[in-house]
């Protein structure tokens, strides 16, 4: 007879985050009920769909505008480690797409430049804190390519082993170096 241990619990979230969120839960609870007994539970979901399709307006608009300014900022030799300057742009439309009051006026906030600046101590700390990524990382084998030849070229019998590679001829597109089966 086997025996198996059961699966162990899930690990609970820190109690800062959680308290964190349950405060914002009832901060957004609180604002949205707050605005529909002032203005009306209809403009007070007007308001909410509006800011929420003005916040996909400002992502698509900030995201090609951070997209575009990054490119030219790493094609100009730029550091890539560097914070992007229209970041705390798309954070805030992102805030404007998530329902609730509370994220809308932090949303509002990160998209004004002077108000950024409460933002920016918060961004350095994330980015700090956040774990490092590496990609690859594998063994590196030196070697060096001797002969290049196309895979279709070797399949067919197409080449002639005695003519000079002709290295950057891209017109057929990528060539492997790997002559297949």
């Amino acid at each position: 007879m086997t025996y198996q241990q059961p699966p162990a619990a899930p690990k609970r979230a820190p109690f800062a985050f959680r308290l964190a969120l349950a405060i914002w839960v009832i901060a957004e609870a609180a604002a949205f009920f707050g605005l529909a007994y002032l203005i009306g539970f209809f403009y007070t979901i007007l308001i909410a769909v509006g800011t929420t399709v003005l916040g996909v307006a400002l992502v698509t608009n900030a995201g090609k505008k951070s997209f575009r300014s990054a490119r030219d900022y790493l094609n100009s030799g730029g550091d890539p480690s560097r914070e992007l300057p229209n970041g705390y742009a798309i954070a805030g439309a992102l805030c404007l797409i998530i329902p609730g009051f509370v994220t809308d006026l932090i949303g509002l906030l990160l998209l004004f430049p002077p108000t950024r600046l409460l933002f920016r101590g918060l961004g350095r700390w994330i980015a700090a804190s956040a774990p490092v990524m590496r990609f690859g990382g594998g063994d590196v084998i030196d070697g060096e390519v001797i002969d290049e030849r196309s895979a279709d070229d070797m399949r067919t019998g197409d080449w002639d082993p005695d003519a000079p590679v002709k290295y950057g001829d891209t017109k057929n597109g990528p060539r492997s170096i790997d002559p297949g089966p």
